[in-house]
């Protein structure tokens, strides 16, 4: 049995009304990439997968694509998308 990691989510933006939260603590089992954190997330929180296609995600302070690797105590943050200027 994977052991279990904990991370805390950070909600911004549309993720944040979608949610209702500004942030969330996650248990997941070790080895879960940002997919699956996604997935565990939609089922929680249905509302955020109108607006999954329109974010970028933040493990850390760094952008990262769906299939980074989750360790503990990583702070994910789910940020709105980046508009030029």
């Amino acid at each position: 049995m994977p052991s279990q990691i904990h991370i805390t989510v950070l909600y911004f933006a549309s993720a944040k009304n979608a949610t209702g939260k500004r942030r969330e603590s996650i248990k997941l089992p070790e080895g879960t990439t940002i997919r699956e954190l996604l997935l565990n997330i939609t089922s929680t929180h249905p509302r955020i997968k109108n607006i999954l296609n329109s974010i970028q995600i933040a493990v850390n302070y760094k952008v990262v694509d769906a299939d980074a690797i989750l360790k503990e105590a990583d702070e994910v943050a789910l940020l709105p998308p980046v508009s030029g200027g």
